[in-house]
């Protein structure tokens, strides 16, 4: 990658910089950090490595929907409004 890790924090600024362009997360994202790069502005946020090497998979699976519901509801009742 172009750019070494920016953390949660740089979240916000990259979502500044790019304007209504949708910021994609990724790299590090565990469920717990979901729910802080999405209430920093990112659109969304990409995960692989914290699903596929736990010991659990499909647990981390679940982990990862209930952390990210908030912002899927919310993105859902936005659509909604707009039709």
């Amino acid at each position: 990658m172009k750019w070494q890790p920016q953390g949660v924090t740089r979240v916000g600024d990259w979502k500044n910089r790019i304007g209504a362009l949708p910021l994609v997360a990724i790299g590090g994202i565990t469920a717990e950090r979901a729910p802080l790069v999405l209430a920093e502005g990112a659109a969304c946020a990409a995960v692989v490595t914290d699903i596929t090497r736990n010991s659990d998979p499909e647990a981390r699976t679940l982990q990862w929907i209930a952390a990210t519901m908030p912002w899927r509801d919310r993105d859902r009742e936005s659509v909604e409004v707009k039709r």
